[in-house]
């Protein structure tokens, strides 16, 4: 483009030339002078507004020129202002988010098996990474006591109330209590249990083995013991006054106030959790669990068919059905990303200026000029070449005027 701006400027000022020339052999050729005149005034004054906006016309520091060279953190404010007021304005987001159901696009990429496949891919690469980094012993080291350091800043007694008073809280602790019979009922029952019963008691019956009722008398201790602690179990579970449920109520509630009121059982709780933290053996078992656990990982996501991977997209996939199938979280996930993203570009929009404002301002001007000029260079060398035309026929016909009115006057 630019090779065809300037052969139109060339062939103008030939013509010129010739025009000029051949002027006293016809009055024609005064208008093709006027024109070829015209057409090279406006090619030099467009290259010289293009050329000013990228560098010195001809290397010559003439004022406002190198327009954006010059003005480079003007241009990268400007921007920022741009995205900021176009782009990241809150009202507008507002009214895209209303049109855009984000609940039903996430349902349908979920269950897009390649979506999904494209989003685990870094995220296991980057575990693999961190298992990798894991490995280190300095690394290992400075996790262990990191975290070995955290655990001793923990209030133990404190965190103990906490939690029992949560358990506490709206009888949850006797909710937890039946949730225990129920269970403590169905080992009762199992057959297992009560064979494993009657050995222990056949063991301990020792005088009986030499009549052969050692056995016999066991299965019948198992079951009066089974039944007595399953009419118990029933009792608690059907009456919420049984003593025992109320003595279990009571020592709970104790608990609790002593550990807030009790200043030597606090001290208690406390030492006993930082004889735990500091138990060397349950610092190597710990760390047995974490090494077996992070080898396993390792093998596991350098498979082909990686239980992880496969169970990880496997839970997307049902997600996405469960929230296709719902339309009532559809509707509240919708409601959230509503509220929730303009909140974060509200916290993050002077960020972002400011990011963009010194990333403009930071770039290699040369560079910044180039990338610039690629983008626009070929448009703004049309400019050159309409220059040549528009200004050849505006010279045209000024000249044309200029003659009508001699003649005329």
């Amino acid at each position: 483009m630019k090779n065809i701006a300037l052969v139109l400027l060339f062939a103008a000022a030939l013509v010129y030339i010739l025009a000029t020339v051949l002027e006293g052999q016809h009055s024609a050729w005064g208008y093709v002078a006027a024109c070829a005149e015209a057409a090279m005034v406006g090619a030099l004054a467009d290259w010289f507004a293009v050329t000013a906006l990228f560098r010195h016309p001809m290397g010559l520091p003439i004022p406002h020129t190198a327009v954006i060279a010059n003005n480079q953190h003007r241009i990268g404010q400007g921007l920022a202002d741009f995205l900021d007021q176009n782009f990241l304005a809150t009202e507008p987001v507002r009214a895209r988010l209303r049109d855009w159901d984000g609940a039903a696009w996430l349902a349908h990429w979920l269950q897009q098996p390649a979506q999904v496949q494209a989003w685990t891919q870094p995220l296991i690469a980057a575990t693999r990474f961190g298992l990798n980094a894991l490995d280190e012993a300095s690394v290992q080291t400075f996790i262990a006591r990191n975290a070995k350091a955290a655990l001793q800043q923990l209030d133990f007694s404190g965190s103990a109330r906490v939690v029992l008073n949560s358990l506490t809280t709206n009888n949850r602790h006797q909710e937890l209590l039946d949730e225990v019979l129920v269970a403590l009922a169905r080992l009762l029952d199992s057959e297992a249990t009560q064979q494993h019963i009657s050995e222990a008691i056949a063991k301990e019956l020792r005088a009986l083995r030499y009549l052969a009722l050692d056995k016999a008398a066991a299965r019948l201790t198992t079951r009066k013991i089974v039944a007595a602690v399953a009419r118990n179990v029933a009792e608690m579970g059907e009456d919420p006054a049984h003593p025992l449920r109320q003595r279990f109520d009571q020592a709970v509630h104790e608990w609790v106030q002593r550990l807030e009121h009790d200043p030597v059982l606090r001290a208690q709780v406390t030492q006993m959790g930082e004889q735990i933290i500091n138990h060397p053996t349950l610092q190597e078992y710990l760390l047995k669990i974490w090494d077996d656990l992070r080898q396993w990982l390792d093998h596991d996501l350098n498979r082909p068919d990686s239980t992880v991977r496969q169970g990880l997209e496997r839970l997307c996939s049902q997600w996405g059905q469960q929230l296709q199938d719902n339309p009532a979280l559809q509707h509240w996930l919708n409601a959230q990303i509503q509220q929730l993203v303009p909140q974060v570009l509200d916290h993050y929009r002077p960020a972002i200026r400011k990011y963009v404002t010194e990333r403009v301002s930071a770039w290699d001007t040369r560079e910044l000029v180039r990338e610039v000029e690629e983008h626009l260079g070929r448009d703004l060398q049309y400019i050159r070449i309409n220059g040549t035309l528009v200004g050849g026929l505006v010279g045209l016909t000024i000249y044309s005027l200029t003659e009508w009115v001699k003649a005329w006057w």
